[in-house]
């Protein structure tokens, strides 16, 4: 997956929780649930993300930013929108 295609799926999940599964620099996967920026849930800070090809989100359980990078992203769900494609 590219950074564009991922930037899509968190812009077309308008707003709701997504769950995004991807693999960790080290080889772990990690399975995330998170929302585009949803400052309330922030427990404080910014994202200082440098790699270009990875994109910030909050996720829900933890209060504060992570980034997936998009070429490691395995899965995307939110609602009936997912990756890959189901059908």
């Amino acid at each position: 997956m590219d950074k564009a295609t991922l930037t899509n799926l968190i812009s077309a999940s308008n707003g709701k929780f997504f769950t995004i599964k991807f693999r960790k620099a080290n080889g772990d996967i990690r399975v995330a649930n998170g929302k585009d920026f949803y400052k309330r849930l922030l427990s404080g800070g910014t994202s200082t993300l440098s790699e270009s090809n990875s994109k910030p989100f909050v996720d829900r359980n933890k209060g504060h930013f992570i980034s997936a990078n998009a070429e490691r992203v395995i899965g995307f769900k939110c609602g009936s929108l997912t990756y890959p494609n189901s059908g």
